[in-house]
């Protein structure tokens, strides 16, 4: 495990708490969570990879009037497979109180960043264990209480390519959690099913143009008769100029691959 150097990791460093203290902390947080083991003990048919710390943020801040300072650690972890396929990565928020006591600051930033690190690699160990489930149970796990949960069902959905899933991605949309929900669109834009398109359609009220016309984008991408006679009515009558070109292109790139899609049609015959 490395400790990239960045701003934060240099104040935490003058608190006291050193990269290679990070670095042995972040190690034993893996080599004690189910589906972790250091390189020389792996066996069988095992991912290996390389880690990566990065320290986003780490400060400590007043609580507000009359209270006292609270220390706050936001890291990074990145997993790179060394057989090339795509880094995996996680983010890990965590706050302490900072005491009264000679030392006080350093033992907050210390606790926060132990703290911030166990939850990203805790996201990890759930990522591993949903690309272990099968698609009908990651399905159900879109309505599970837990936010990570269904973070992580949709993020599976989305990278098998499970266009089936497509109707209950769709409902993620009004998750309660605003992340969850931008990972669904992210989701239906990659799966590019026109079955998700009247749900982002939805989207679209109440949302300035920049979000509209990112929207008109994505909906061009999916293609479909439904997209295309909202992209017409953005085309024509929003009031946003912006939203209006994003509409224009995205719905001369549908007409752009139309003639390719009835090559491809007129070859299946």
């Amino acid at each position: 495990m490395a400790v990239a150097p960045s701003d934060a990791t240099e104040r935490l460093e003058s608190a006291g708490v050193t990269r290679g203290a990070l670095a042995q902390a972040a190690t034993r947080l893996f080599d004690a969570t189910p589906g972790f083991a250091p390189a020389g003990e792996a066996r069988g048919k095992t991912r290996r990879f390389l880690g990566r710390l990065h320290v986003l943020r780490a400060e400590a801040l007043s609580a507000g009037l009359g209270t006292g300072a609270v220390a706050h650690v936001v890291v990074t972890v990145d997993l790179a497979p060394v057989d090339g396929e795509p880094v995996l990565r996680e983010i890990g928020r965590a706050a302490e109180p900072v005491g009264s006591e000679p030392g006080a600051l350093r033992t907050a930033l210390e606790r926060a960043a132990t703290a911030a690190m166990e939850r990203a690699v805790g996201a990890f160990s759930m990522q591993l264990s949903a690309e272990r489930k099968r698609s009908p149970e990651l399905v159900k796990d879109l309505s599970s209480p837990e936010a990570r949960v269904r973070d992580h069902a949709v993020r599976v959905l989305a990278e098998r390519g499970e266009r089936d899933a497509v109707p209950a991605l769709a409902a993620v949309l009004r998750d309660p959690d605003p992340e969850i929900a931008e990972r669904a669109v992210g989701a239906l834009a990659q799966l590019r099913d026109p079955r998700g398109v009247p749900a982002l359609i939805d989207l679209a009220h109440h949302r300035d143009a920049p979000y509209v016309a990112n929207l008109a984008r994505i909906l061009g991408d999916i293609g479909g008769p439904d997209a295309r006679a909202w992209l017409l009515t953005m085309a024509s009558g929003h009031p946003d100029e912006v939203v209006r070109g994003a509409a224009r292109e995205a719905l001369a790139e549908m007409s752009a691959r139309a003639p390719h899609a009835r090559v491809n049609a007129d070859g299946a015959r």
